[in-house]
């Protein structure tokens, strides 16, 4: 069960894709599906902002968060490309997410399920609130979007936390996807993202839902 507190609930919404039981069916035809479709994002979007972003930068303008210094992962990667460099590889499930995100222009997080212990709530970050993040040391989560379980806090739309983070061992997986209140694409990309993941891994059963 995942909530959202009263007091965020007209500034974000989640969308949740939750695979069951998931195996790859060949990295390297994913490898090359993102080096391609990269590629035509880098072709397409070669100076300016691609539209998509603002929104993730409204979303975070309203949690006092300034999008210039602490950015949406999406936009991260999108920089990336954009000088020149590639998507990280870490694992086929990252991989494919993370080139959903620079799609999509939108934040995604990816997390094993059996990482995650009890009911998730999305709350704002305290000053003395952090956790171990992949390839970083801490991650700061003061006054930021954070996913927390019953353990602490797990992720966020910047950064996500090692304890969470996926391997290619991974079978049930929890996709999310950080939108702003109000936004139209919510259902398309919603599923548009369980269907690519259907080109590229076998699962025995798909949830999706917004909340």
């Amino acid at each position: 069960m995942i909530r959202i507190t009263n007091n965020q609930k007209e500034k974000i919404v989640l969308g949740i894709n939750i695979f069951k039981n998931i195996s790859v069916l060949s990295y390297d035809n994913i490898r090359e599906h993102i080096k391609v479709e990269t590629e035509n994002v880098r072709q397409e979007h070669t100076e300016l902002l691609p539209p998509g972003y603002q929104n993730s930068r409204k979303l975070y303008r309203s949690y006092g968060i300034d999008p210039t210094k602490y950015r949406p992962s999406s936009e991260a990667l999108w920089r990336r490309v954009k000088k020149g460099g590639s998507l990280p590889v870490v694992n086929p499930f990252v991989d494919l997410t993370n080139f959903l995100s620079l799609k999509f222009q939108i934040p995604y997080g990816l997390y094993d399920v059996d990482k995650i212990k009890g009911d998730i709530e999305v709350i704002t970050g305290t000053d003395d609130m952090w956790y171990e993040g992949i390839r970083k040391d801490r991650v700061s989560l003061h006054g930021k979007i954070v996913l927390s379980d019953t353990i602490g806090p797990f992720g966020n739309p910047s950064s996500d936390s090692l304890r969470a983070s996926t391997k290619n061992t991974t079978k049930d997986l929890c996709q999310v996807i950080f939108f702003i209140y109000r936004d139209e694409n919510i259902d398309s990309i919603l599923s548009s993202s369980v269907d690519l993941y259907q080109q590229f891994f076998s699962f025995s059963e798909v949830s999706s839902y917004i909340v």
